[in-house]
């Protein structure tokens, strides 16, 4: 009955699927540009610090933009961070742009929680959550997985993976 709900679940599953690209090929990504294998996770949870200052401010962006801003510029963070992984240095760059993570979590996943509690009546609020957690942790993750997967094959040649096309196909 509302039609801008199922846009909003359409690019909900597109997002998650994009957003599972990330946890499933940066750690091997960065190890293939130098980054020490013990070096990977604290790299990547320069991500994790970014998303708890990002919430902080979420409501500040939240009241500037608009829902549709910041969910828009938490999509375009994917954009942006792979972007830069398929330059693929200078690497402290590379490590940099997982800040972006924070903005693409909180600016469009948070965002989607909160404007679903905002948004839906109060007796249809958990069922309405619980499709967009489908959505994000279960069929955009699982078609994540086997999309990036497909094309990090596809960009595979004799073991070599190309990293720039991979990236900015996920982009």
């Amino acid at each position: 009955r509302v039609p801008f709900m199922l846009v909003l679940f359409l690019v909900t599953f597109i997002d998650a699927t994009v957003h599972q690209c990330y946890f499933i090929w940066t750690g091997r990504y960065l190890t293939s540009i130098g980054i020490p294998a013990n070096w990977v996770m604290p790299a990547m949870s320069v991500g994790q610090f970014a998303e708890i200052g990002t919430m902080a401010v979420l409501g500040y962006f939240l009241k500037r933009l608009g829902w549709r801003w910041t969910m828009i510029l938490g999509i375009l963070g994917h954009a942006v961070r792979f972007f830069i992984y398929s330059i693929g240095e200078p690497t402290w760059l590379v490590v940099a742009s997982n800040v972006v993570h924070g903005f693409c979590y909180a600016f469009f996943f948070a965002s989607v929680y909160i404007f679903v509690y905002e948004h839906f009546p109060k007796d249809a609020r958990a069922s309405a959550q619980g499709l967009f957690m489908i959505m994000t942790n279960g069929l955009g993750a699982f078609v994540g997985g086997m999309a990036s997967g497909w094309v990090v094959d596809h960009f595979t040649a004799n073991g070599v993976k190309d990293w720039q096309s991979i990236w900015l196909t996920f982009a």
